[in-house]
């Protein structure tokens, strides 16, 4: 992970001919020692609720 990867989304589902998945986590840290490994938190129904509240305003 670099500098301003960090939010990046991680798709599940991604289809390469239209562009569109789901987003399914986003890159929220790794460790110093393991430069191959990435984290984030999984994503699921309430997160999709607050998207849905959002998307409404």
């Amino acid at each position: 992970m670099t500098q301003g990867s960090s939010g990046g989304p991680w798709f599940t589902d991604f289809d390469t001919a239209t562009g569109q998945g789901t987003i399914s986590s986003v890159v929220s840290f790794k460790y110093a020692d393991d430069r191959s490994t990435q984290y984030g938190p999984r994503l699921g129904a309430e997160a999709k609720r607050l998207y849905d509240h959002a998307a409404r305003l």
